[in-house]
């Protein structure tokens, strides 16, 4: 993807999350708000590295959507669910997901930020993908943070140095 799609893509998912429509409640203490959806983020990595669809699937709306590179958007819960399960005996040697900046806008947030993962699938060479990525996050009304949209865009390999 060049630089300047990357650049509308994310433009569009920030105007997206601002117009959001957003319920009437008393105001938020936006720093507890990113805590909230930092910490929902480290608990999704940690299921995500046991490549536990059905945990992976809980941390999504009903309708949520995974935007993997190269495939068309995984949409709903039970879709992510039979996607994340699509790799048995996959083993994951490193996965991390590290936040860069969370945005709040009432019921909406987005978090930005890289991604690395190095993983074995039964069979084949040691796999390494490492990217950006932005989380769009929807309150919902128990007040835990839920992923709406998560979008990966994964960055080439850094050339070799002479």
């Amino acid at each position: 993807m060049g630089q300047t799609r990357l650049i509308r893509l994310l433009t569009f998912i920030a105007a997206s999350a601002a117009c959001s429509p957003t319920s009437e409640r008393a105001p938020v203490d936006v720093s507890a708000e990113r805590e909230a959806i930092a910490g929902t983020m480290e608990r999704y990595m940690v299921h995500a590295r046991q490549v536990n669809a059905d945990s992976v699937a809980s941390f999504f709306t009903p309708n949520g959507t995974l935007f993997e590179p190269g495939i068309f958007p995984i949409q709903s819960r039970d879709s992510i669910r039979a996607f994340m399960a699509s790799f048995p005996g996959v083993r994951v040697e490193v996965a991390t997901a590290t936040p860069d900046t969370i945005e709040v806008f009432g019921d909406a947030a987005l978090l930005w930020g890289s991604y690395f993962e190095r993983l074995a699938f039964p069979g084949q060479p040691l796999s390494e993908q490492h990217g950006k990525f932005v989380i769009e996050w929807r309150r919902q009304p128990d007040g835990a943070w839920l992923i709406h949209r998560y979008y990966r865009v994964p960055l080439p390999a850094a050339p070799a140095r002479r």
